[in-house]
C-alpha cells in the first residue's frame, strides 16, 4: 500500500513520511518521552501525485499579463525544466541570466527549458516587464508571491527558500531531481543532465 517511508532520527524526535497511494501525504511527529513515544500531531496534506514520486507542486503563479497557472503546466512533458527563481533587485540573477538564456536557447528545441519566476509580486509587475525586456532573456518568466512560493518551496524541497537565485530542477517525468540556492554552474548542470540521459 504504500509507496514509500522514509524516518529520520533527529536526537528526540521521529520524523515519519507516509507516501501512501491514495495521493495523501501523511507528516507524523512523534517525541520521545522517556521510554515511550507520545503521539504530538498528525498533519494531513493533500497532494495531487500524479505517479510515483511525483509531487504536485500546486505554486499558483501568474503571467505577466496576471494570467494564473500552475508550475505543473510546465513539468512532465518530455523535457528537463530549470526553474530560475529570480528578483528585480537580485544582481547575482542579472549575471546569471544571459548564461541562463544561452543554456535555454542551446536546448529548448531538443532536451531542456528554463522558466523564470519573479519573486517580487504582482504589485511590481511594471519593474519586472522592464526588467524582462531591458535582459531580453530567452526563456518566459512568470511572476510569484514570495510567501506563497516559499511555502511550495519548502514543500517540495524540505528546505527554506533562502534568496535568489535559487534554481529547481525538474526530469522529463515531471520529478524534481535538484535544487540549488545561489548561483548556478551551466557546465556541471549539462554533465548531470548528460549523465541522466545515458
Amino acid at each position: 500500500m504504500f509507496n514509500t517511508c522514509v524516518v529520520e532520527l533527529d536526537r528526540l524526535n521521529i520524523v515519519g513520511y507516509l507516501n501512501l497511494d491514495l495521493e495523501l501525504l501523511l507528516k507524523i511527529n512523534l517525541f520521545a518521552v522517556g521510554e515511550k513515544l507520545r503521539l504530538l500531531s498528525i498533519a494531513v496534506a493533500v497532494v495531487f501525485a500524479v505517479s510515483g514520486n511525483r509531487v504536485s507542486a500546486g505554486m499558483e503563479l501568474q503571467r505577466v499579463d496576471g494570467t494564473v497557472v500552475d508550475l505543473d503546466e510546465y513539468r512532465g512533458d518530455g523535457q528537463w525544466l530549470l526553474v530560475m527563481f529570480w528578483a528585480v533587485n537580485c544582481h547575482i540573477c542579472e549575471e546569471q541570466k544571459p548564461e541562463i538564456s544561452l543554456f535555454h536557447e542551446k536546448h529548448r528545441n531538443d532536451d531542456a527549458k528554463v522558466l523564470g519566476v519573479a519573486l517580487d509580486g504582482m504589485d511590481k509587475i511594471d519593474l519586472i516587464k522592464s526588467n524582462i525586456e531591458r535582459h531580453k532573456t530567452s526563456f518566459p518568466s512568470l511572476v510569484g508571491n514570495i510567501a506563497i512560493v516559499a511555502s511550495h518551496y519548502k514543500n517540495l524541497t524540505e528546505e527554506s527558500l533562502r534568496g535568489t537565485p535559487t534554481y529547481l530542477l525538474f526530469n522529463p517525468e515531471g520529478e524534481l531531481v535538484g535544487n540549488n540556492p545561489g548561483p548556478l554552474r551551466i557546465q556541471a548542470l549539462e554533465e548531470f543532465i548528460a549523465s541522466k540521459s545515458e
